[in-house]
């Protein structure tokens, strides 16, 4: 699966450890600062806004969704949020992986579960399709 991961704080440092375990997951991530132009030129999948000191994110996710080329994106937050996963989804978010003191893990163990079950949807979508090989047009 092809995700764009952006940070939304200046410490993004671990936009880096992020980016090794969704790499070794398979999927291949390319890291931005400008979220709606690499989305356009990319065209993930998904894109991961990670955050350290609670940024909202709203801002890129109205530019993602006010962009007709980017329509049905997922566009997913993880980090210390500030909202609520229900008050995120509310505001249009995908999904939300809030990280716990206690689990500092378990964010990322959801992303990791929520981006495999993308994969395989992508993957029952594109063999639902038949390929151009079996498409027969007859007069």
């Amino acid at each position: 699966m092809r995700v764009v991961l952006s940070g939304l704080d200046a410490a993004a440092w671990s936009l880096v450890a992020l980016q090794v375990i969704l790499e070794r997951e398979g999927h291949t991530v390319s890291v931005v600062a400008d979220v709606p132009a690499a989305c356009r030129r990319d065209r993930p999948e998904c894109v991961v806004l990670s955050t350290v000191l609670g940024a909202p994110g709203v801002d890129v996710l109205r530019r993602v969704r006010a962009d007709p080329a980017l329509r049905g994106l997922a566009v997913v937050i993880g980090g210390r949020l500030k909202n609520t996963r229900a008050e995120l989804l509310s505001l249009g978010f995908d999904e939300a992986f809030p990280v716990a003191a206690a689990d500092p893990g378990g964010a990322v163990a959801a992303l990791r579960a929520y981006l495999a079950d993308q994969s395989r949807r992508s993957m029952i979508v594109a063999l639902a399709r038949p390929p151009a090989s079996h498409i027969v047009c007859r007069p």
